[in-house]
């Protein structure tokens, strides 16, 4: 009876204690699940737009090669087998990790192709150029397709499209890229120009480029129907046969983690449930803390560059748009004079040195609202909100005069040079981001022909060029 009256007495403080630890089991259970889905969906989303990143470097490098007017003359106007050779696939494969190189003409027939000798027994090269040109028929149909659009006037845009591509535990990078003039000196001979198809071995297997390069766990490659549902996943190659290859890793689940390493904390949250509750709010509110902190690392990988910390291309139209409300902003951009001379006498490691003593020297030199961005291969850009023409070509020479001092690293003195190009519009001006970057450009590549170091702004009235000491 007594034990009956005691049940009765604490049976619903017992039931109440049950529904309340139900309920904090059961919050965050559902939380971890929905936590966890959009951490995987941003890292998702984020290695996807890193690979696309990583391309779209590749195909601007490739445009050093492409848009040149020497090319279109001894490759399409008369072509000049000896010229292609050393111009074209020694210094490819001699001076960036091109391991292949092919020229189809106007009428999509081979011209030219050249293979590094210590790539050509690795499974995808070894199947000979006739099978690696088949693999970017493709890709080719897409550059004529462009090619037969709108052009517009000026130094053209890169024509380019890629694909990583899988041939047994082989993974190569697969461009196709229009050569087009830059000056127009020389021109085409037909509405269609010659195409390069280049190949860049990726080293070791995909699965550990990727891995090792976005910092996945358990990366492999595989088939997407063989790939378990609990882990992320992008499509990132195809396969000879047309099968699409996925990369899959296992995605951090800090959510689920933190619920794993709280359960031993079960019998004292039983116990007492108010420093239970105490314990689970501040160890979620440290949880809360890490994801923010992972998503900000992943978000600044995302816009900015891996070897120089600068700003990428990606953030630079949004930061253009905010600085223009505020007042005119002016564009600037800038080349390296002589820095293929260095990685050609010094290597790519010394190269790699020289991008990030630049990019420290910009960084260093420049106001506090000036923000500096790398491009892609020695072209960087600056934006200058709130300053006058007389201010931003007095900088750029500032600018120009600091870049030329020696880089002095492991022993090797290295100098280069850099040309700017200026576009100032004033307090007033309704020109897009793209727009100004053109015209930039354009200013550019007349201090480029002009001379190393050479300052030039471009001039809307007549679309002359001044060109400043």
């Amino acid at each position: 009876m007594k034990r009956f009256t005691g049940l009765k007495l604490v049976g619903p403080a017992l039931l109440l204690a049950a529904v309340v630890i139900a309920g904090l089991a059961a919050v965050p259970y559902y939380g971890v699940a929905r936590l966890d889905a959009e951490i995987r969906e941003r890292q998702e989303t984020l290695v996807k737009r890193n690979i696309s990143i990583w391309i779209t470097d590749v195909e601007f490098a490739l445009t050093a090669w492409t848009i040149w007017d020497e090319s279109i003359a001894k490759i399409d106007n008369a072509f000049d087998p000896e010229w292609t050779d050393r111009n074209i696939g020694n210094s490819l494969i001699g001076t960036s990790r091109t391991r292949f190189v092919a020229i189809l003409d106007a009428e999509g027939k081979m011209i030219y192709d050249k293979t590094a000798d210590e790539v050509a027994t690795r499974p995808f090269f070894h199947r000979g150029t006739a099978e690696i040109i088949g693999d970017a028929s493709a890709l080719v149909a897409q550059v004529r397709e462009r090619e037969q659009g709108a052009k517009a006037s000026g130094i053209p845009n890169p024509v380019s499209f890629s694909k990583i591509e899988v041939v047994g535990s082989d993974a190569v990078l697969l461009t196709a890229s229009l050569f087009q003039p830059d000056f127009r000196t020389a021109t085409p001979r037909g509405p269609s120009a010659p195409i390069l198809i280049s190949a860049i071995p990726i080293a070791g297997s995909l699965q550990e480029f990727l891995g090792n390069r976005f910092l996945l766990d358990d990366a492999t490659i595989g088939g997407q129907a063989s790939v378990p549902d609990n882990r992320a996943r992008v499509e990132v190659a195809v396969g000879t046969d047309g099968q699409k290859e996925v990369l899959s890793w296992k995605p951090p689940t800090p959510a689920r983690d933190l619920l794993l390493q709280s359960l031993p904390l079960a019998a004292a949250v039983i116990a007492v449930l108010v420093f239970g509750a105490v314990f689970v709010a501040r160890i979620s509110r440290q949880a809360v803390v890490s994801l923010v902190e992972e998503e900000k690392r992943m978000r600044h990988a995302a816009t900015h560059d891996f070897l120089t910390g600068l700003s990428n291309r990606t953030t630079i139209e949004a930061q253009f748009s905010r600085l223009s409300e505020i007042g005119n902003v002016t564009v600037v951009c800038l080349d390296l004079d002589g820095f293929k001379a260095v990685n050609d006498r010094h290597g790519h490691a010394a190269g790699d040195e020289v991008l990030r003593q630049v990019a420290q020297r910009l960084r260093s030199s420049t106001r506090h609202d000036d923000i500096v961005f790398r491009l892609g291969g020695d072209e960087f850009a600056i934006l200058m909100p709130s300053t006058t023409q007389v201010e931003a070509e007095l900088s750029c020479r500032r600018l120009s005069l600091l870049l030329g001092q020696p880089y002095d690293f492991d022993h090797i003195e290295a100098r280069i040079g850099a040309s700017f190009g200026i576009d100032h519009a004033g307090s007033v001006s309704d020109r897009s981001c793209d727009e100004a970057l053109k015209r930039a450009d354009e200013a550019l590549y007349a201090a480029k022909s002009i001379g190393r170091g050479s300052v030039v702004t471009f001039q809307a009235q007549g679309d002359a060029m001044l060109a400043c000491a």
